[in-house]
C-alpha cells in the first residue's frame, strides 16, 4: 500500500513539473533553441526559344515531333571537375549551357547545371553524364507534340491567308471609315500570327534541342561530435529553471481559490464520516 502511494505521489509530482514547464513557457517571453533555419534556396531552370522555323505541315506529319528531357543526380567529390565535364560535353555535342548554379548547405555543397543538346545526341549525352559520378537519381521524359505543332501551323497558315486578303481589301478601300476598320482587323490578325509564331518557335526549339538537368552533390561529411558551448548550455538551463518556476507559481496561485473552497468542504465531509463510523 505504501509503495502504491509513493508511485502515485511521484507521478503527481512529475505531471506537476511538466505542466509547470509548459505553462511557464506559454507565459514566458523566452524561446528555447536557436533561430529558425533559413529557407532553402530553390533554383529554377529557364527555357530558351528556338532560332528558326521548322518544316511545313506535310513534313511534320511524316516525322514525329518529340520533346526529350532528362534529369540526373550524381554524387561526386569534385564539383568543379564535374561541371567542367558537363560544359565540355555540351560543346562537343553542338549544344550549350542553359543554366548553372552552386549552393552550400552546412558542410555539403551542391551544383546544378542544365544543358541543351541536339535531340539525335540526347541519349548518348545522358549515358555519358551518368559516368561522371555515382548515380543517385535518373529519369527521362518524352512528350509528343506532333499534333499540337500541326494544329498551330494550320492556324498560322489560315491567318496568313486572311492577312493577305485584308491587305487586298485595304488597297481598294476608299473611305476613311473603311480604311480604319480594315486596319483594325489587320492589326488583330497580325497579333494572332505573332503569338502563334512564338508558340511554334518554342516547340521547335524544345524538339530540336533536348534538355538535360544535372545535379552534382558532394558526399556527406563524416560525423563529428558537435562542440559544447558551456556558457550557452548554462544560460539555457537557467531559462528552463525559471520557466518551470514560473509555471509552478501560476498553477499554485490559480488553485488557491479551489483550495480555499475545497478545504472546509473536505473537513466537513471527513467529520461526518467519522461520526457515522
Amino acid at each position: 500500500m505504501n509503495r502504491n502511494k509513493v508511485l502515485v505521489i511521484s507521478l503527481a509530482i512529475v505531471i506537476f513539473v511538466i505542466a509547470s514547464f509548459f505553462i511557464g513557457t506559454l507565459y514566458s517571453g523566452y524561446r528555447l533553441g536557436g533561430s529558425e533555419p533559413a529557407p532553402a534556396v530553390i533554383f529554377k531552370d529557364g527555357s530558351e526559344v528556338a532560332r528558326s522555323q521548322g518544316p511545313d505541315v506535310l513534313s511534320i506529319s511524316q516525322e514525329r515531333s518529340v520533346i526529350y528531357n532528362a534529369h540526373v543526380s550524381l554524387e561526386t567529390k569534385d564539383l568543379e571537375l564535374g561541371l567542367a565535364k558537363i560544359r565540355a560535353l555540351a560543346d562537343r555535342c553542338g549544344g550549350y549551357v542553359a543554366s548553372s548554379s552552386r549552393t552550400t548547405y552546412g558542410m555539403q555543397s551542391r551544383a546544378d547545371m542544365s544543358i541543351r543538346v541536339p535531340k539525335d545526341k540526347f541519349h548518348t549525352a545522358v549515358q555519358e553524364v551518368e559516368t561522371y559520378g555515382k548515380v543517385l537519381d535518373e529519369g527521362t521524359t518524352s512528350e509528343d507534340v506532333t499534333q499540337q505543332y500541326i494544329d498551330l501551323k494550320a492556324r498560322l497558315n489560315n491567318l496568313q491567308k486572311q492577312e493577305e486578303r485584308l491587305r487586298e481589301v485595304l488597297a481598294v478601300a476608299k473611305t476613311v471609315d473603311e480604311i480604319l476598320k480594315v486596319e483594325n482587323e489587320l492589326t488583330r490578325v497580325r497579333g494572332e500570327i505573332e503569338s502563334l509564331q512564338g508558340q511554334i518557335n518554342y516547340l521547335e526549339g524544345n524538339v530540336a534541342m533536348s534538355l538535360i538537368s544535372v545535379v552534382l552533390i558532394e558526399p556527406p561529411p563524416p560525423f563529428t561530435p558537435p562542440g559544447m558551448d558551456w556558457g550557452e548550455v548554462l544560460a539555457t538551463a537557467i531559462v528552463g529553471f525559471f520557466t518551470v518556476l514560473r509555471g509552478m507559481i501560476v498553477i499554485v496561485v490559480s488553485l488557491l481559490p479551489l483550495a480555499v473552497v475545497g478545504a472546509p468542504v473536505y473537513y466537513v465531509y471527513r467529520r461526518r464520516r467519522r461520526r457515522k463510523e
